[in-house]
């Protein structure tokens, strides 16, 4: 059995890089291709009646472009407008975008494969960033989520954006660019090797794992995404902390993201078409569960429970908020997210960088504990987080894992060298 299990331990890790490096030329090749953007010009106002009500849409080579303005669409409406047409486009943050991420979910696949995203700033974002920050959202669209197809509005600065983009990303064509399609059974077989390779742990997880993927698709990544956190932070406390085997826990948790991303491979996912459910879980079970048993396991006073009840609030309210596309982050913050992107390609999640203070460090005192274990798992729920953005490249995955790596341990050794110099320099 012992055997069994290694083979199976190695046939995953080979996979793993067979998918990385097959991905991986795929996306390459989905850049090489270029991008389109919108003639404005060519844009032909139209409209079609669906009960008593008139809906307007824009017709475009041969797409129909849903206008960005549309909230009184309602699923009854987008159903019967994707019935008449077979090439719908719809505007990435647009007011229409935002209703259509709720409508998304109740969409037959056949349905969903009529429509494509075109990104899109409103008018008044183009007034509050200036040109550098517009021409990074339209890079990062295409770089981060495969979106290949550019709505600029109409604008004093549009001129000026198309230019810079141009500039900044080349190969734009003239003609919108058809999404490419996905092998039929790589998802499928990407799955069976994660479900192997959770059997190796638990076999009762194999069982669990295909029933959601095949009836309950949407939620079975994250299950898997959890179930393998769990996994991951026992090695991390059996094996790799011991050790100090901080690139083996890191490369164990890429592992895992990649078999996960492999599994979701497909159109609808890559093209954020469709949509995986429960991100959020994955990103407080590991730290909460470790956080009860804590309390628990510690014996804690009243006091102490309190206190870290308090600290730990304050930050899981921190946490959740600045996780996903819609936390808060100010204007500065931006134009630091933008730096770092341009400069090192994929850039590294802030409660990464935090989390690896609690990798490389050790708590002052047994209460600590609590607070350095949930810091540590927050970083491996980080990483495999990373890898459940299906529409994002996976080498930009792996990535922004390395960087964050990499740049906490640079941080921590010049903090360590400026906190020895000042204890020396104290001594003299």
């Amino acid at each position: 059995m012992k055997n069994l299990k290694t083979l199976i331990f190695y046939i995953t890790i080979f996979y793993a890089v067979f998918s990385f490096i097959y991905i991986s030329y795929n996306d390459y090749k989905f850049l090489s291709r270029g991008y389109h953007i919108i003639d404005n010009s060519r844009l032909k106002t139209q409209s079609i009646k669906i009960g008593e009500k008139v809906v307007e849409y824009y017709k475009y080579q041969d797409y129909i472009l849903i206008s960005e303005n549309s909230t009184n669409i309602t699923l009854d409406d987008f159903k019967n407008i994707v019935h008449r047409f077979n090439n719908i486009i719809v505007a990435e943050f647009s007011d229409f975008g935002f209703i259509f991420d709720r409508y998304k979910i109740y969409l037959s696949d056949d349905e969903l494969k009529k429509i494509r995203y075109a990104h899109y700033i409103k008018p008044k974002e183009m007034d509050k960033y200036d040109t550098e920050q517009v021409v990074q959202r339209y890079w990062r669209a295409l770089n981060e989520r495969r979106i290949n197809l550019f709505y600029i509005p109409e604008h004093k600065k549009r001129s000026e954006i198309i230019n810079a983009i141009e500039k900044r990303t080349k190969n734009h064509k003239d003609y919108i660019l058809p999404l490419e399609n996905i092998p039929e059974y790589f998802d499928i077989i990407s799955a069976a090797v994660l479900l192997a390779f959770g059997a190796i742990y638990i076999p009762l997880f194999s069982i669990i794992y295909a029933i959601l993927y095949f009836y309950f698709n949407p939620w079975s990544y994250v299950f898997a995404a959890i179930f393998f956190s769990f996994i991951s932070w026992i090695k991390w406390k059996n094996h790799f902390e011991k050790d100090k085997a901080y690139i083996k826990a890191v490369l164990f948790n890429i592992l895992i993201g990649i078999l996960i991303y492999s599994s979701g491979y497909s159109y609808l996912y890559i093209y954020k078409i469709s949509v995986i459910r429960g991100i959020k879980l994955l990103l407080i079970t590991l730290p909460f569960i470790l956080f009860i048993v804590q309390i628990k396991n510690f014996k804690l006073k009243k006091k102490d429970i309190i206190l870290s009840s308090i600290i730990l609030g304050i930050v899981f309210i921190y946490y959740i908020l600045r996780s996903g596309n819609f936390g808060i982050s100010t204007m500065t913050e931006r134009k630091i997210r933008d730096l770092l992107e341009k400069y090192l390609i994929a850039r590294p999640r802030f409660k990464e960088l935090l989390g690896y203070t609690f990798i490389f460090t050790k708590p002052p005192t047994e209460f600590f504990k609590i607070f350095w274990n949930i810091g540590q798992a927050i970083v491996f729920v980080s990483i495999i987080d990373t890898f459940l953005h299906f529409q994002t490249p996976l080498y930009l995955g792996v990535l922004r894992t390395i960087n964050a790596f990499v740049i906490a341990g640079i941080i921590i050794v010049l903090l360590r060298i400026i906190v020895y110099k000042l204890i020396y320099n104290r001594g003299e």
